[in-house]
């Protein structure tokens, strides 16, 4: 009995030990880093009330990978790359609280957005110049102090990650983007003034 009590523990040991845990090649998850997708509006960090903060993508179905090109239209099937955003406003030294106004409030130029506890934004391909393509106003409504992050989804502290919407069936591509005009805590600070 003992010798059969080994015997299965031996088979478990060896079922456990080739389980495959690589959940993003389960999932068909792809990673590629590429610099500047995302931008704000070229603006001096201060800003009146009733202005908007303009968060643009325009980026190219074929992007820079190494030393080739990845067609990510072709890869992934998507028509369109999601991200997220937190805007959020100071309350005192230490405090910060998320700003958040209707959707319909956003300037939905390009693209979609909704608007809750963290803007969700909808790149959008458009076929006719090959580009993903985003632009949507937040409304600053209040003076005071702001800063606008893209970590909500992500650890990384200077880049928005961008994840295609693809068919259930293809290849889901992440995209890691450099934003500049970050601190060193991934934050983009600016002012509203009355």
């Amino acid at each position: 009995m003992k010798k059969l009590h080994y015997i299965l523990l031996l088979a478990v040991s060896f079922l456990m030990t080739n389980c495959n845990t690589d959940d993003d090649g389960f999932y068909n998850n792809v990673f590629v880093d590429v610099p500047g997708l995302v931008t704000m509006d070229a603006h001096s960090n201060t800003y009146t009330v009733g202005e908007k903060l303009y968060v643009n993508t325009n980026f190219s179905r074929y992007l820079p990978d190494g030393s080739t090109t990845l067609d990510a239209y072709h890869t992934t099937g998507a028509d369109q790359f999601a991200f997220s955003y937190v805007i959020e406003k100071q309350v005192n030294a230490t405090t910060w609280e998320v700003v958040s106004v209707n959707d319909s409030q956003l300037d939905i130029i390009k693209g979609t957005a909704q608007n809750g506890s963290y803007v969700y934004g909808i790149c959008k391909y458009n076929a006719t110049n090959e580009k993903y393509e985003y632009r949507v106003g937040f409304p600053l409504l209040s003076a005071g102090t702001y800063r606008l992050s893209w970590g909500y989804n992500s650890d990384s502290l200077n880049s928005v990650e961008l994840r295609s919407l693809s068919p259930a069936t293809r290849l889901i591509l992440n995209i890691n983007s450099v934003v500049t005009g970050l601190d060193s805590s991934g934050f983009y600070h600016f002012t509203v003034t009355p």
